[in-house]
C-alpha cells in the first residue's frame, strides 16, 4: 500500500517525554497523548515507508515494558513512578512509598485516599501511535515503486505487543477504550469497551500473532529490523518461535486470571472462533509451547547494563520507596536467600520516637501509612528503611518470567488441567530453582553462585511446618503486627487442594519479584499470598483487608461522558472498592474471628 499518512514526531521516536509522576502535575483526560482528529494524530504529512514501520516497531517493543521505556529505550523513572512505584507496587506489596511531599504535585497522605492526585486513569497511550502503521498497514504494503513488500509478520509483533500492555490495563482499571486507541482516535468521547469483550478481542489478537508467525519464520536478519542489533536488548534472541512462546505465556497468564469468570461463550470468528473458557485457553497456550526452564534466561527480557533500573532510581537516588513489610515479611518467614540478594542492612541507625535503637537488618514499611516530611530523606524516619541492593542496580527488567509461566501451569496441573504432562510438585519446584539460579546470573556481585543455588534450593525446600513471624516496625511500634504466612515450602500431597494454591501462588509471589503487576492481579484473584493490610485506609468504598481491587479514572471538567461510560460498565460504580470482571470469588469469602479473609478458590 502506498500511502501518506499524518504521524506524530513520537512516531519518530523523537518527541520529548510526557512525565506524569508524583515529580509532575496529572495531566488530565482524555489519557491519551495530545493532537485532534482521527487516524494518526496531529503533524506532517509524510510518506509511510517500510523502514518508518520497523523503527516505529522498534520503540514500541521496550516500551510495553512496564511503562518504563521511552521509545528510544531509555529508561523513564518518571513514567514508572506514575505507573507502578505510586499505585501497584504498594498494593502488590512489593513496595511502599514513604514521601508525603514531592518537588511538584500534591501532597500524599497515603495512598489508601481517595482523589489523592496520583490515581488519575492510564495518562499514556503511545505505545499504540508506536504499533499503529504495523498493525494496520504491514501486511499489505507496497512500496513508492510500486513493489510489494508484505511483513505480516509485523502485524503479528504489534498484536503481542498491544495485547501484553492491553490485558494489564484492563487488570488495573476493569476497561479501556481498546479499539479507539488501537486505531489511534483522538476525537472525543473514547468509546470504553467492558473487560470480557477486550480480553476475548485479545485472544483472538494473539492467535492471529502466532498463526502468522509459524507462516512466516522470519529470519534473524529480518527480526533484527524490529529488535535492533544489540544482543542484550533483544527480547527473543532473533528468534521467531520465541515470539510465540511469549505470545502463548500472555494467553496462559490471561486465561489463569478468569479461571472463575463462568459466562462462557466464543472469542474469534468464523474457522478461529473458539470457546472463552480458562481452561482450553489454557491447555492450548502450553501445548503449544510457553516460556519454560528450558528457554535461555535472557527470552523476554530487557537488559538495560549502563542505565539505572527505575527502581532502583526511585528507591536509592530520589528516596521516594521502600521495601514493603509483606514482602519483608514473607521472605523472612522462608528464611528465602533472596532476602539479601535484592536488599542490604540499613546504613544508617534505626531510631523510634522514644530514642532506642534497632538491630541492623533489612526492614520494611507498611502501607498506607500517614508519611511525614523527615526533612532528611537518606537518614531520617523510614530512610535507613530498605532499598534494592547496588546488585540490582543495572538488573534486568522482565516483560514475561520464565517462574511466572512454570508457576502458573503449576496451578493449571493442581487444577487438573493438561500442563505438558508435568505435576503441580514438579513445576512449583522447577520455578523455585529456576529463581534461585536466575538471580546467581543476572546481577553483578551475588551472594551466591550458579553452583550454589541448586543446593540453597533443596535446602528452602525442604522446609515444611514453619512459624509466623511478626513484623517489627522498629521507627514507630504502633504499626507492628503479627505475620499473616503459616505455611512451609515443602510439597505435601497430603495438603487440601487450597492450602496447596497458597504454596503456589506465595512461592510465586517471590520468584516473579519484581513484576508487581501480575502480582496484584494474582493476590485479588485468589486472596494470596496474606498481605498485611493498609495501616490507614482512607477510602470508604474500600474494605481495609480485601485491599483495593481497581484503579479509579478521576472525573474532570471535560471527561463526564467517558466517566458515565466506565460507571455503567462497571455495573453501577467505579471507585477502587469494585472489582474487575475476572475478580468473582472475593465478594463471598469469609473472615475468621479477627475478620481476616479466608480465601476460597472453589478447588
Amino acid at each position: 500500500m502506498k500511502k501518506s499518512i499524518i504521524f506524530t514526531a513520537l512516531s519518530l521516536m523523537a518527541a520529548a517525554p510526557v512525565f506524569q509522576s508524583c515529580g509532575d502535575e496529572l495531566k488530565p483526560y482524555p489519557w491519551i497523548v495530545g493532537g485532534s482528529g482521527d487516524g494518526g494524530g496531529g503533524g506532517s504529512e509524510v510518506p509511510l515507508t517500510m523502514d518508518l514501520i520497523e523503527r516505529e516497531l522498534r520503540g514500541a517493543i521496550p516500551f510495553m515494558l512496564n511503562y518504563s521505556h521511552e521509545p528510544t529505550g531509555t529508561w523513564a523513572p518518571h513514567k514508572y513512578q506514575y505507573y507502578r512505584a505510586n499505585t501497584i507496587d504498594n498494593y502488590a506489596g512489593y513496595w511502599t512509598t514513604t514521601k508525603a511531599n514531592f518537588a511538584f504535585g500534591p501532597a500524599l497522605p497515603t495512598l489508601y485516599t481517595d482523589n489523592n492526585g496520583y490515581l488519575g486513569g492510564p495518562s499514556d497511550n503511545q505505545i499504540y501511535q508506536q504499533a499503529f502503521n504495523a498493525l494496520t498497514y504491514a501486511a499489505d504494503f507496497v512500496d513508492e515503486d510500486g513493489k510489494p513488500d508484505n511483513r505480516p509478520e509485523w502485524r503479528a509483533i504489534a498484536l503481542i505487543v498491544e495485547a501484553y500492555q492491553t490485558h494489564e490495563i484492563v487488570d488495573f482499571y476493569g476497561v479501556c477504550p481498546f479499539n479507539d486507541w488501537k486505531t489511534v482516535k483522538r476525537t472525543t468521547p473514547l468509546n470504553y469497551q467492558a473487560g470480557p469483550e477486550v480480553y476475548k478481542q485479545l485472544f483472538a489478537d494473539l492467535d492471529e500473532a502466532v498463526r502468522i508467525l509459524k507462516e512466516r519464520q522470519p529470519s534473524p536478519d529480518d527480526l533484527r529490523r524490529v529488535e535492533g542489533t544489540d544482543q542484550n536488548k533483544t527480547c527473543t534472541n532473533w528468534d521467531w518461535r520465541n515470539w510465540v512462546k511469549f505470545a502463548n505465556s500472555i494467553k496462559l497468564r490471561m486465561a489463569m486470571n478468569m479461571v472463575d469468570y463462568k459466562e462462557g461463550g466464543t472469542y474469534g470468528s468464523g474457522e478461529y472462533e473458539k470457546p472463552f473458557d480458562s481452561k482450553s485457553i489454557a491447555e492450548a497456550a502450553v501445548a503449544d509451547g510457553v516460556l519454560t526452564d528450558s528457554d535461555p534466561r535472557d527470552i523476554a527480557y530487557y537488559s538495560n547494563q549502563t542505565w539505572t533500573s527505575c527502581l532502583y532510581f526511585i528507591t536509592n537516588t530520589w528516596n521516594d520507596l521502600r521495601l514493603c513489610a509483606s514482602l519483608e515479611n514473607i521472605l523472612k518467614h522462608f528464611n528465602c536467600p533472596l532476602l539479601n540478594v535484592w536488599f542490604d542492612e540499613n546504613s544508617y541507625p534505626i531510631k523510634n520516637n522514644v530514642g532506642v535503637t534497632a538491630p541492623n537488618g533489612v526492614y520494611g514499611v507498611r502501607i498506607g501509612l500517614m508519611m511525614k516530611d523527615t526533612g532528611n530523606a537518606d537518614t531520617g524516619g523510614y530512610g535507613p528503611f530498605a532499598t534494592l541492593s547496588a546488585r540490582c542496580e543495572y538488573m534486568k527488567q522482565p516483560f514475561f518470567k520464565r517462574t511466572e509461566a512454570l508457576m502458573l501451569m503449576a496451578e493449571g496441573a493442581l487444577r487438573g488441567w493438561e500442563m505438558g504432562g508435568a505435576t503441580a510438585k514438579d513445576l512449583y519446584e522447577r520455578a523455585i530453582r529456576l529463581s534461585f539460579r536466575e538471580w546467581a546470573e543476572d546481577i553483578p556481585n551475588p551472594i551466591y553462585s550458579v553452583a550454589e543455588a541448586d543446593a540453597l534450593a533443596d535446602e528452602y525446600l525442604s522446609q515444611d511446618e514453619l512459624p509466623a513471624v511478626e513484623y517489627r516496625d522498629y521507627y514507630d511500634r504502633t504499626n507492628d503486627i503479627a505475620g499473616r504466612v503459616t505455611i512451609g515450602v515443602k510439597w505435601n500431597d497430603s495438603d487440601s487442594k487450597e492450602v496447596m494454591l497458597e504454596k503456589i501462588i506465595t512461592q510465586k509471589y517471590i520468584v516473579n519479584f519484581p513484576m508487581s503487576a501480575e502480582a496484584w492481579s494474582t493476590y485479588r484473584r485468589t486472596g494470596y499470598p496474606r498481605l498485611f493490610p493498609p495501616r490507614f485506609n482512607n477510602m470508604a468504598e474500600v474494605d481495609t483487608e480485601l485491599g483495593i481491587r481497581r484503579l479509579t479514572f478521576e472525573r474532570t471538567s471535560n471527561n463526564g461522558t467517558e466517566i458515565d461510560q466506565i460507571t455503567e460498565l462497571l455495573g453501577g460504580s467505579q471507585t477502587a472498592g469494585v472489582p474487575v470482571f475476572w475478580d468473582v470469588n472475593s465478594r463471598s469469602w469469609g473472615r475468621d474471628e479477627n475478620g481476616q479473609v479466608i480465601p476460597n478458590n472453589n478447588l
